[in-house]
């Protein structure tokens, strides 16, 4: 039979579990097991009288938790308390916005599925709001009451969207998170749902779409972004057929405004353009602006021998640009002396280099099959036909003048010659691929300094490409067909997009290095689970507990570079809060 004794060693009692038998006659410990001291005993014991939990149940923590802390911290909720208050009871429309861009940034998806969504979120206990409350009607309801004037000359206080974004800046530069050096402008088009029919909307037409969605209405965008911490500073919805030169005026008027409103010097700001936007009449409003630029210039537009100059008479630049040469010149360009800056990235050679190669097979290959069925009697194409496919296949940057073709007629059928120049991937390699020309009126920045500042462009392609492929946040499917509506979709898509750039500025602390993707995915591995227990006798009602999931040290690291235990997650057993 087993026993518990105790053994005095140094002034402390020590316990043992043994066993005794006879041997020879007389009782003898057989076998002892070590248990430790009186502590260590009674630990034993309440681990394994612990009770079992009923049910459990998980919530996303970690990153609406995250974007919510950041909400608070870089001022976006307290601007947006400022401009639509907390009614006498249940959320606001800035509780409606917010979650409207967190949403989108975590399960993107209509506003039918926000309440299921939010019910399993840390928002829920945070908030304290009923699910109920953020049905698809109470969303609409909401964006209703927003003040939206669509009138150009109208001020921005008659605008509460507008305005909204005029505090943001405020409230950023007073925190001094807005750099006051780059500032990247680009446009981009987003299609939409909106029917043929519909005579009621303005910014829904029709044009050429990025997405490839021609049959379709879309909406264009225009956005500026700091160049140093990626916030959007200010963004504007146009109609679908406006191109993005025509856009820049506009865009222009309202970046000057945000300028001049928060007393920030025209001309310490440098705006960064796209090609898209090179225009000389656009070039004349930069001049009156008096503010800073650097553009890429489309290549038609460059002179001719210093877009071709050779790669050895270009200048590496410094390992912060790694495999990239540049060389600058003063030159008349649009009837004025500007900054020309000749870059060369290997690395950009090497990406367009695969994609004429990927596009070369790939229509020679469809070029080789047309004649074989143009050769066939039964081949019924005429050369109209004929003329619009091969076009079509040649529409591939660089392919027309790779590729040479020839359409002969005998009198009964149609034949197709085609041949590879040679001689011209020679000169595309030697004077083309991976080369930009750049043009600023930054007359004493070097070479290596336009090509950082233009550098900043690559910030807002990426955020682009996180709103239409959905991987940081989902622009996508929009399904409002009013004016207002898009207008507040495109309010807190770009708030998103503000607060992702914000804590992935903050988690670089962490994690030097760690890509937005990398960040999205560690934050949703962080989860809390709700353990519910039994009551203790035979009354009372159960007893909950929150813990959270089994975290990795970088998860580890993040958490608390960003603040999440600031969420006051115990990991007591109490009561169950019946709002849950």
């Amino acid at each position: 039979m087993a026993s518990l004794i105790a053994k005095k060693k140094a002034n402390k009692l020590y316990y043992y579990v043994v066993e005794s038998a006879r041997v020879d006659g007389r009782p003898r410990i057989v076998q002892q097991t070590y248990l430790g001291t009186a502590d260590k005993v009674a630990a034993l014991l309440k681990e394994r009288t612990a009770p079992v939990p009923i049910s459990a149940s998980a919530r996303e923590y970690g990153l609406p938790g995250a974007l919510w802390l950041a909400a608070q911290r870089c001022g976006v909720w307290g601007v947006l308390e400022s401009m639509w208050p907390k009614p006498r009871s249940g959320p606001s429309t800035a509780h409606y916005l917010l979650l409207a861009a967190i949403h989108r940034i975590c399960q993107p998806g209509p506003k039918t599925e926000v309440a299921d969504w939010y019910r399993g979120t840390v928002l829920h206990t945070l908030w304290r709001l009923p699910p109920e409350r953020f049905s698809s009607q109470a969303f609409w309801d909401a964006f209703d009451q927003i003040r939206v004037n669509e009138d150009a000359n109208a001020s921005d206080r008659d605008d509460e969207l507008d305005e909204a974004q005029l505090r943001l800046m405020a409230v950023w530069k007073e925190k001094q998170l807005v750099s006051r050096r780059l500032l990247a402008y680009d446009t981009t088009n987003f299609y939409t749902w909106v029917a043929s029919t519909n005579e009621r909307n303005r910014l829904a037409q029709r044009g050429h779409n990025k997405q490839w969605r021609h049959n379709l209405r879309q909406v264009g965008l225009s956005y500026v972004l700091d160049g140093e911490n990626g916030l959007s500073l200010c963004h504007h919805v146009y109609a679908g057929n406006v191109s993005d030169a025509a856009e820049l005026p506009e865009a222009l008027a309202r970046i000057l405004k945000m300028l001049d409103r928060n007393q920030i010097e025209r001309d310490s700001v440098t705006l960064v353009f796209d090609k898209g936007t090179a225009a000389l009449d656009n070039t004349l409003q930069l001049e009156q602006a008096r503010v800073g630029w650097i553009s890429a210039l489309p290549w038609n537009q460059a002179p001719t021998d210093f877009r071709e100059r050779a790669v050895e008479q270009l200048l590496l630049c410094s390992s912060n640009q790694p495999g990239v040469r540049a060389a600058a010149e003063k030159m008349i360009v649009h009837g004025k002396k500007y900054l020309c800056v000749l870059k060369y990235s290997s690395s950009f050679a090497g990406e367009q280099l695969h994609s004429v190669t990927t596009s070369l097979s790939k229509v020679l290959q469809s070029l080789r099959r047309l004649s074989m069925d143009l050769a066939k009697p039964a081949s019924r194409l005429k050369e109209t036909q004929i003329g619009n496919k091969i076009r079509r296949w040649l529409s591939a940057p660089f392919l027309q003048d790779l590729i040479r073709w020839q359409l002969d007629s005998d009198g009964t059928r149609w034949r197709l010659q085609f041949d590879f120049d040679y001689a011209a991937f020679q000169k595309l390699l030697a004077q083309r691929l991976g080369r930009t020309v750049l043009l600023t009126n930054r007359m004493d920045w070097t070479a290596e300094q336009v090509v950082a500042g233009y550098s900043g462009q690559q910030q807002i392609e990426q955020v682009f490409r996180g709103l239409k492929e959905g991987d940081w946040l989902g622009w996508g499917p929009m399904h409002h067909w009013t004016d207002t509506k898009i207008r507040v979709h495109a309010f807190y898509c770009m708030l998103g997009i503000s607060l992702l750039k914000f804590i992935h500025k903050e988690a670089q602390t962490a994690w030097p290095g760690l890509s937005m993707e990398q960040l999205l995915e560690e934050l949703r591995q962080i989860r809390q689970f709700i353990l519910l227990y039994p009551p203790q006798g035979e009354k009372g009602p159960p007893r909950a507990a929150t813990v959270l999931s089994k975290q990795s040290l970088p998860q580890q690291q993040l958490a608390q570079t960003l603040g999440l235990e600031q969420l006051g997650i115990t990991q007591k057993v109490g009561k169950t809060d019946r709002r849950s």
